[in-house]
């Protein structure tokens, strides 16, 4: 396997970059690390599968911290919500790759890019014209059929996380923000636990699945850029908290808009034939997001709000 020595620069700070946005939404990072692989000539499966992979290593300790935090018990949060959510995406984590061959094997990856664009799409909608809750820390009572509807949701999630290529927690957020009005407190501790179960389980099964060589390629370009992810995805986590606590929850959840928006007009672009242009708006958008999450952070330490935002 031949890596180009600067890789191994450029590697690690696209790492950095796209899991520090990840730690402050609680996403993944494949809408950047996958155009940036193609970019530098890795095959589509050595893309998808290190996007996935390489957010372990940045999300287990992070999560770890964040596990006990969350309420286990009887009719709580955790057992009503995050459970039903995880074996949801669990069961079906494995079935996407099928599927992306089975269509790929039919219309080309045009049909992969049209259902990419849909999804995005109506996640960009309802992020933006949600009206999220405003207080940041008192927890709505779950009932045994939200149980259901959110484990409906995680099967659905396991499924276009392994056929798209991502984390399952681009479409867990809005679930959890506008189906079922979680604070954004913990819907950042619940979609980091559960980021982690879907990135580990899809990311093993495209190893598995890719044959011996373009395996040992995946963990190869994994270590190299969860070495700057690691550092990335807990100053993200870091800076959502401090949002969270001078009073800009709100804020935080109706900005990650952007993340949905990115995606839909760099697929919307390859879809015209214009991949490189939206390959290399990828990295111009990564570069503008990081600038904008550290002046929106220390904005917010600088005119904290109450609970009810204005």
């Amino acid at each position: 396997m031949n890596i180009a020595w600067y890789l191994y620069f450029i590697l690690p700070l696209i790492g950095f970059v796209g899991m520090f946005a990840g730690g402050y939404w609680g996403v993944g990072c494949g809408w950047l690390i996958v155009p940036v692989m193609l970019i530098f000539g890795f095959s589509p499966a050595e893309a998808v599968g290190v996007s996935l992979l390489q957010m372990v290593p940045s999300t287990l300790p992070v999560a770890i911290k964040d596990f006990p935090k969350i309420n286990w018990g009887r009719r709580s949060f955790g057992k009503r919500m995050i459970l039903p959510l995880g074996i949801g995406c669990f069961i079906t984590a494995f079935t996407g790759r099928f599927i992306n061959a089975y269509l790929y094997g039919l219309f080309g990856s045009t049909a992969l890019m049209v259902i990419f664009c849909l999804v995005n799409l109506f996640i960009g909608y309802q992020t933006l014209f949600s009206k999220p809750i405003q207080n940041e820390k008192a927890l709505p009572v779950f009932t045994r059929k939200q149980s259901w509807i959110a484990f409906l949701g995680g099967l659905g999630t396991g499924i276009f996380s392994s056929l798209l290529g991502i984390g399952g927690a681009m479409i867990i957020r809005p679930i959890l923000v506008n189906i079922f009005k979680v604070p954004e407190q913990w819907t950042a501790r619940a979609v980091r636990i559960l980021l982690l179960l879907t990135t580990s389980t899809g990311g093993l099964f495209y190893v598995i699945s890719s044959g011996k060589q373009t395996g040992f390629e995946i963990f190869v370009l994994t270590l190299i850029i969860s070495a700057g992810g690691m550092m990335g995805f807990p100053l993200g986590v870091k800076c959502n908290n401090i949002v969270c606590e001078n009073g800009r929850a709100r804020t935080l959840q109706r900005s990650f808009v952007v993340i949905p928006c990115i995606v839909l007009s760099n697929t919307i672009l390859k879809l015209l034939g214009l991949a490189e242009i939206s390959r290399i708006l990828s990295l111009t958008f990564a570069v503008l997001l990081f600038i904008y999450i550290v002046s929106f952070t220390f904005y917010s330490q600088k005119h904290a709000v109450s609970q009810k935002e204005k």
